[in-house]
C-alpha cells in the first residue's frame, strides 16, 4: 500500500476505527488470515483510507503483532490494555479508551465514531461515504448497515417451561390471522432489518455516556439504517464463514467490469 496521510485533516472529525484483536475463540490471529491475498486487516484499512468522509484510519489492538502490520498499512495505532479484549467483553470498553487516548495523546476529540470490523472485508467504501453523509445530513445518532431479516419476526415464539408458546409479535393481524401466512407475505406486510456488522457509527457522547459506562450501550435512541447488498455482507467467524467469503469475493471479481450495484440513501429507515 503505497504511504498515505494519516489523518487526511487535522484535527480530525470522522474517525474509521477498526478494532482487531489478537486472540480468537474461534480461529487464532483470524484478522491476520488472507483473502484475496490481503488480510483482513488489510482490507479494512483500506477501505477505510479510500472512503472520502474519514479523516482518520486508527487501529485498536492489544497486539503487538496486529499493531506491527497496521503500522505499516499506514495506521494510527490504538494500544488496548489486554482486559478489554478479552473473548466476552463487549465494545463500550475499547470505544472509551480510544476517544480517551485521542484526547490525551493529541487533543483530538472527533465526534463521529466509524467501526469496520476486519470480519466484514467485502463493503466498499462508497458504502462507508454514504453512511458518513447521512448522519452528517440527518443529524441522527448513529447508524447500523443492515440487510433485509432473513427470519420474519411474524413466525418467532417465546417458550416458557412447561411448554407453552406465544407469538413473538403481538401485532392485531398477526394475533387475527395466525402463523401460518406465507413467508413472503410476512415479510411484505412486516418488513424487518439484521444488523449485519458491516458498518457501525455513533458519536463521540454517547460512548462517553452513563449508558455506555453501566449497561455497555454506546448508541443514542435515534438510530438509522443503511441498506447493503446482501452478497456482500460476510460476517467471519469459522472457517466456513471464510470459505463463503471466498467464493463470494471470486464471483464480484467476475464482475468487477460491472459497477457495484449499492442500495443507496433510499434503502435507510429510522427505527427508533
Amino acid at each position: 500500500m503505497p504511504k498515505v496521510k494519516n489523518p487526511k485533516k487535522t484535527p480530525p472529525e470522522v474517525v474509521g476505527i477498526i478494532p482487531a484483536k489478537g486472540g480468537s475463540v474461534s480461529i487464532p490471529y483470524k484478522n491476520l488470515m488472507k483473502l484475496g491475498g490481503k488480510t483482513l486487516l488489510q482490507w479494512a484499512i483500506e477501505v477505510a483510507f479510500k472512503s472520502e468522509k474519514i479523516d482518520l484510519v486508527a487501529v485498536t489492538t492489544e497486539d503487538e503483532k496486529i499493531a506491527s502490520l497496521a503500522k505499516k498499512l499506514g495506521a494510527l495505532i490504538i494500544p488496548e490494555p489486554k482486559e478489554l479484549a478479552l473473548p466476552d467483553c463487549d465494545d463500550s470498553g475499547w470505544y472509551r479508551n480510544a476517544v480517551e487516548y485521542l484526547e490525551k495523546e493529541y487533543g483530538w476529540k472527533p465526534e463521529i465514531w466509524v467501526n469496520l470490523r476486519p470480519t466484514g472485508p467485502l463493503r466498499e467504501p462508497e458504502d462507508v461515504d454514504a453512511c458518513v453523509e447521512h448522519v452528517l445530513k440527518s443529524g441522527c445518532d448513529g447508524l447500523k448497515s443492515v440487510i433485509p431479516s432473513p427470519i420474519p419476526p411474524y413466525k418467532m415464539w417465546r417458550m416458557q417451561e412447561d411448554g407453552s408458546m406465544e407469538p413473538l409479535m403481538k401485532h392485531p393481524y398477526r394475533l387475527k390471522h395466525g402463523p401460518d401466512i406465507p413467508r413472503q407475505r410476512a415479510q411484505k406486510l412486516f418488513p424487518t432489518f439484521w444488523q449485519d456488522a458491516q458498518i457501525d457509527i455513533t458519536k463521540r457522547k454517547f460512548i462517553l455516556s452513563k449508558a455506555a459506562k453501566e449497561y455497555g450501550n454506546c448508541f443514542g435512541k435515534n438510530i438509522h439504517g443503511y441498506l447493503m447488498d446482501s452478497r456482500k455482507v460476510v460476517d467471519i467467524d469459522t472457517m466456513e464463514d471464510f470459505h463463503h467469503a471466498e467464493k463470494i469475493m471470486k464471483q464480484l471479481r467476475k464482475e468487477k467490469n460491472q459497477k457495484p450495484k449499492l442500495a443507496g440513501l433510499e434503502g435507510i429507515h429510522e427505527h427508533k
